[in-house]
C-alpha cells in the first residue's frame, strides 16, 4: 500500500503539506518537489513537427483504456514536446518526472516518486517518465515500483528513453505502445529553424532548408543554438549569415575523446591548384552533398538506395599534393566543420576495441554533422590477408567494419592515401569518389610559387619564379620552403630574396633525402 496523504505520529493523523495546500488554495498551488513539471492545457498551441503522431495519441488516450507509451528516441528530437502537444489535444495536465534528477538514493527515489503518483492523482492528467532507461541500469526494484504502480493514479502513462527499455511486466488490463520517433525531414527541420529564428527576427537572413540541410539538428539543439543567438543581440551584435552559422558551430561542438582533432579551415578553392578535371570532381561532390535532401528526401531516390546517403571521397597521391588541403575546402564549402581522426588512437592490439573507437568516431560525426577526415589511413584500408593467425583474422573484421561504418554513413567523410595500390579494392565500389592528386606541373609550380606571397608579404620584386619551378616538388615542399626563407629575411630584417628560397629549397631536399646535384643550381649553385 502506498500512502499518499497522511502520517501517523504519537497516535494521531496529520494531513499531508502538500495535500492540504492544495485543498486551501482551490487546486491552485503547485507541486513543492522542483524536479516535478506540471503542464496545464492552454489556448497557446505548442509547436512541434510531429502532430500527426500528436493527434494519434490524443485519440487513443481519450479511451477508458490504460496505455503504457514507451516512447524512445536521441536526446532532444522532440519527446516531451511531442507529449506535452498530445496533451494539450486531449485538454489533459501532464505531470513530468526527471528520473535522471532523483536517482541519488533509495530513501529519496521512492519518496519523490510517490510524490509523483500523488500529484498526477490530483491534477487528473496524463504521467511521464522521462529518462525511463536510466533506471533499468541500477534497479528491478525501483522499475517494478513504478510499473505495478503508475496504473493505479491515470490511465495514460509514458515512459521516455533514449535507449531500448528492457522489463518482464505483464498486465492484462493495460495496452503497451511502442513508438520510435525518428529524426525529423530536412523541411520540418527547416521549419523549426524558421520558427525559432522568428523570435529574435533573424528568419529573413538565411535560407532555412539550407540550413536544414548543413546542420540537421534536432529541436533541442536548434532551440539552443538560436538562444546564443539571442544572446549575441542583446550585446548589440549584428546578427548575420555568418554568426548564424558560427552559433550553430559551437552547439554542434564534438566529444571524440581525443580520438579525433579539429581542423582549422583557412584556404579556399583558389589556392588549391589542381588540374580542372580533379577540381571539378571536388565542387560536383560538394553539389552532391548540397542538394542530397532533393534527390534522396523530395525525390523519394532513398528508396533505391539500400545503404547510407553520405558522400564519400578518397584522395590518392602523394605527401604534400593537397589532399588534407582539399578536404578543408570541401568542408568550409559545405559551412562544415572538419575533424581529423587520429589514427593512432583508433587502431588498438585488443580484440574489438578498434571497432569501439570506430563506432564512437561515426557516432559523433553523425551527431554533430561534420566533415570526417581519415588522413594517410593505409594503416586501417590496407589489403585483407590470408588468414593465418588470430591478429590476420582481427585485422580482417576491423576492414570489414570500417566499410560497414562508411556504408552507414550520412554525412561526409574523406580518406587519403599515398598509395592507392595498397588500398582494398572492396573500398572502391562503396566510395562516392576517388580523386587523384598528383605532383603539380611547372605551370601549376610557378602559380603556387606565387601564391605563397600574396598580401602583406616583403619581398624582393625580381624574384626567379621561372628558376624555382623547374624543381619537381610537391605544393607542400613548395609551402615549406617558402615559410623557412621567411624565417630567414625575417632575421635579417630585409625582404625575402631568390638566395633566401634557394637556401630553404636545398634544407627541404636534404631533409626529404634527395641527392643535391650542383649543376642543378645554375648560378645559385654557390649555395648547395
Amino acid at each position: 500500500m502506498i500512502s499518499l496523504c497522511f502520517d501517523k505520529k504519537d497516535n494521531e493523523f496529520n494531513i499531508d503539506n502538500r495535500l492540504l495546500n492544495f485543498i486551501m488554495s482551490n487546486a491552485n498551488s503547485g507541486p513543492e518537489i522542483k524536479d516535478i513539471k506540471v503542464f496545464f492545457p492552454n489556448t497557446d498551441v505548442i509547436k512541434t513537427e510531429r502532430e500527426k503522431e500528436a493527434q494519434k495519441i490524443s485519440k487513443i488516450c481519450k479511451s477508458e483504456d490504460k496505455h503504457y507509451f514507451f516512447i524512445k528516441s536521441e536526446k532532444g528530437f522532440g519527446k516531451k514536446t511531442l507529449i506535452a502537444r498530445a496533451a494539450q489535444i486531449a485538454n489533459s495536465s501532464l505531470t513530468i518526472i526527471d528520473l535522471n534528477k532523483c536517482n541519488d538514493s533509495e530513501i529519496n527515489f521512492f519518496k519523490i516518486i510517490t510524490a509523483v503518483f500523488r500529484e498526477t492523482l490530483l491534477v487528473k492528467g496524463f504521467l511521464c517518465f522521462d529518462n525511463f532507461d536510466l533506471i533499468q541500469k541500477n534497479s528491478n526494484t525501483r522499475r517494478e515500483f513504478i510499473l505495478n504502480n503508475a496504473k493505479n493514479f491515470t490511465t495514460n502513462v509514458f515512459f521516455l528513453s533514449q535507449s531500448n527499455i528492457e522489463f518482464e511486466f505483464e498486465d492484462k488490463n493495460i495496452f503497451f505502445l511502442n513508438l520510435n520517433l525518428e529524426k525529423l525531414k530536412p523541411n520540418q527541420i527547416a521549419n523549426v529553424w524558421k520558427d525559432s529564428l522568428k523570435k529574435i527576427k533573424a528568419d529573413k537572413i538565411i535560407n532555412v532548408l539550407e540550413l536544414a540541410n548543413i546542420f540537421e539538428f534536432s529541436p533541442k539543439r536548434i532551440q539552443k543554438t538560436v538562444k546564443n543567438l539571442a544572446g549575441m543581440k542583446v550585446w548589440g551584435k549584428k546578427i548575420t549569415r555568418d554568426e548564424i552559422f558560427d552559433a550553430a558551430h559551437l552547439t554542434s561542438e564534438a566529444n571524440f575523446d581525443g580520438k579525433a582533432i579539429k581542423i582549422k579551415l583557412c584556404h579556399n578553392w583558389d589556392d588549391l591548384i589542381l588540374p580542372d578535371e580533379e577540381k571539378r570532381m571536388l565542387k560536383n561532390a560538394c553539389l552532391r552533398q548540397k542538394f542530397k535532401n532533393v534527390v534522396f528526401e523530395k525525390w523519394n531516390m532513398k528508396t533505391r538506395v539500400s545503404y547510407g546517403q553520405g558522400l564519400s571521397m578518397l584522395f590518392s597521391g602523394p605527401s604534400g599534393t593537397g589532399k588534407t588541403m582539399a578536404s578543408g575546402i570541401v568542408a568550409k564549402e559545405l559551412g562544415l566543420e572538419l575533424y581529423r581522426a587520429d589514427i593512432s588512437r583508433l587502431i588498438s592490439k585488443y580484440i574489438g576495441e578498434t571497432e569501439k573507437n570506430l563506432s564512437l568516431v561515426f557516432d559523433e560525426a553523425k551527431k554533430c554533422n561534420m566533415v570526417l577526415l581519415f588522413d594517410e589511413t593505409d594503416a586501417l584500408f590496407s589489403k585483407r590477408t590470408a588468414v593465418k593467425d588470430s591478429h590476420d583474422r582481427g585485422a580482417n573484421i576491423e576492414i570489414s567494419y570500417l566499410l560497414q561504418k562508411i556504408e552507414e554513413f550520412d554525412g561526409v567523410c574523406v580518406m587519403t592515401t599515398n598509395f592507392l595500390e595498397n588500398i582494398d579494392k572492396a573500398f572502391f565500389r562503396r566510395i562516392t569518389y576517388i580523386i587523384n592528386f598528383s605532383l603539380p606541373n611547372r605551370s601549376e609550380r610557378k602559380k603556387i610559387w606565387h601564391s605563397m606571397f600574396k598580401g602583406p608579404i616583403p619581398i624582393e620584386k625580381n624574384i626567379d619564379f621561372d628558376f624555382l619551378s623547374k624543381f619537381e616538388i610537391s605544393g607542400g615542399t613548395i609551402k615549406n620552403t617558402a615559410i623557412s626563407a621567411a624565417f630567414f629575411a625575417a632575421q635579417q630584417n630585409k625582404k625575402i630574396e631568390t638566395k633566401d628560397l634557394i637556401k630553404s629549397l636545398i634544407y627541404e631536399f636534404k631533409k626529404l633525402g634527395h641527392t643535391i646535384i650542383k649543376s642543378d643550381f645554375n648560378e645559385y649553385s654557390y649555395l648547395t
